[in-house]
């Protein structure tokens, strides 16, 4: 009898030992979390005394995925936020082309058949301006939601083609033109085509800024495509910080220019999984894009 006592006062006392190290520790637990939630740090819950491994483990997972989850929602925020920044550029030079345009057929003397041709001019602007609205709510959503970019198989000879058309009249008036040293066989490419002719849309308006002479661009087909757009220019170009948002060597922005055209060429092209660099020597430009 006496043994079974003291058997049962010693499990009483090992309970109670157990409790209190088991409370110490949920308090302890307890302290840590509220300590975590006010200050923004990477740390975990530790363990004090071994007894709660598993629901430690748990927490501290949990923690884990609440952080990343965190760090996913502020990203996309900002790529939105850039995304929009971005849009309302591109969004301003069709648009003030097409006013130019306007001001000029409205305050000049000039024939009908010239008037016609100016009308066209504007007409296609505002198309453009057109589709890049409506692009806005696709790369919005894209970038909002994490989506990758829809891919459809196409001729990037007859987007850059396209693109290219866009600025012949902005080239010519500068006494300018743009060559295309393409292959003659047509090549099935799949990418996103509005994504593709916006890459090609800030590369040409930016060697129509900046450059001088002529501008050449060359396609390469092999593994991958390469394509060089190259051209000359007087001013100083710091590749290591050309593609850098609102960088622009045009430091009065005389030229209407905020810095953006090729930081968005950058990001558009890494989302379709290419690289984009560039090279300046003895007053040439080139920027390589490999897709």
């Amino acid at each position: 009898m006496a043994a079974a006592l003291t058997i049962m006062t010693v499990s009483a006392l090992v309970l109670l030992a157990i409790c209190i190290v088991q409370r110490k520790e949920i308090n302890s637990i307890a302290r840590q979390l509220k300590q975590l939630k006010s200050i923004e740090t990477n740390a975990l819950v530790r363990s004090s005394s071994g007894t709660a491994d598993r629901l430690i483990n748990e927490i501290n997972a949990l923690l884990i995925e609440i952080r990343q989850s965190q760090v996913d929602y502020n990203r996309r925020n900002h790529e939105l936020e850039q995304m929009m920044t971005n849009i309302s550029h591109d969004l301003r030079t069709p648009l003030t082309s097409a006013m130019g345009y306007i001001g000029m057929v409205r305050t000049s003397d000039i024939p009908e058949q010239e008037k016609q041709r100016e009308l066209e001019i504007i007409e296609r602007r505002l198309v453009r301006l057109e589709e890049l609205i409506n692009s806005f709510f696709e790369f919005s959503k894209m970038i909002s939601r994490g989506e990758p970019p829809e891919l459809e198989e196409l001729d990037p000879t007859a987007v850059l083609e396209e693109a290219s058309v866009h600025y012949f009249d902005d080239y010519c008036a500068r006494n300018r033109s743009i060559s295309l040293d393409t292959p003659r066989k047509r090549i099935k490419y799949r990418s996103n085509r509005t994504m593709l002719m916006r890459i090609f849309d800030n590369l040409i308006g930016n060697a129509l800024k900046h450059g001088k002479g002529d501008l050449h661009i060359t396609l390469t087909e092999g593994e991958r495509l390469t394509f060089i757009f190259e051209n000359s220019t007087d001013e100083h170009i710091d590749t290591e910080r050309i593609f850098e948002e609102f960088y622009t060597t045009d430091i009065s922005r005389t030229k209407g220019n905020s810095g953006l055209g090729l930081a968005i060429a950058k990001q558009f092209t890494e989302l379709l999984g290419g690289s984009i660099s560039a090279e300046f020597e003895d007053e040439v430009f080139r920027i390589i894009l490999v897709l």
